[in-house]
């Protein structure tokens, strides 16, 4: 049985969308799916995702980094469960820490047209502070901080601002609620997309967008084989 700090490696499938690999008899060019590089490559999947050697193999931190810079995605979802797949990122971790908001970030600037690569690292920066566990030993799930990361980045919050002060625990708190409600177990998973789901809401009030009410969440996790303390009650379990 894989225990819950066993990362769900991926070997023989595509880590994009988990098709089989396919193995070409001449080289083709194609764009990796996560740094967005054209290389030469004689591996595609069925669904013609490629990714690189360099992509395949750097830790999670870097992949989280490296996506969120080139996606143009606006769904945040599915940047989220990408980045999820891909073999580095374990069943659970505080990487998911700095997911969140990389995500929100990332998926909010290709919405709205303001890239600005500054604030997706200040999101990863402060996000990856926040230490594994805090869900059951501080009372604080490192997801839900994370919205509030987010909310922080994007309205240049400081302790000393009172609204964008206010938003951003207000944020946390939302997400925070959701994810004590959804009940189990930890599950750094179900955890990150609660806080997505919270943090596209929160983020669309404030700043006056439609952008919650354009996403569709159809979430059905399989993740379930990797985790010995899955919530039979899930809502995103198959």
């Amino acid at each position: 049985m894989i225990n819950s700090s066993t990362r769900p490696k991926q070997k023989s499938d595509c880590m994009v969308c988990g098709k089989d690999i396919e193995y070409l008899n001449q080289a083709v060019t194609a764009r990796c799916h996560y740094c967005r590089e054209e290389k030469e490559t004689y591996l595609l999947c069925e669904k013609e995702h490629y990714v690189c050697n360099e992509c395949h193999s750097r830790d999670a931190v870097e992949i989280i980094e490296t996506f969120c810079l080139k996606t143009d995605l606006e769904d945040p979802f599915e940047i989220a469960e990408t980045l999820m797949r891909h073999p580095e990122i374990p069943m659970h971790g505080p990487e998911h820490h700095a997911l969140v908001p990389a995500v929100l970030i990332a998926a909010y600037q290709n919405h709205t047209g303001k890239k600005n690569e500054f604030t997706i690292l200040e999101g990863i920066k402060r996000g990856r502070t926040i230490p594994g566990g805090y869900c059951g030993f501080y009372g604080a799930c490192g997801a839900g901080i994370g919205t509030g990361v987010a909310v922080s980045v994007l309205t240049g919050a400081t302790p000393l601002l009172p609204q964008e002060r206010s938003h951003s625990l207000r944020a946390t708190s939302r997400s925070l609620d959701m994810i004590a409600d959804a009940g189990g177990p930890r599950c750094c998973k179900k955890a990150v997309r609660v806080a997505l789901e919270e943090g596209v809401a929160y983020i669309s009030e404030i700043f006056g967008l439609d952008w919650d009410q354009e996403l569709e969440v159809s979430i059905r996790c399989d993740y379930y084989r990797y985790n010995k303390e899955c919530d039979v009650k899930c809502k995103y379990k198959k």
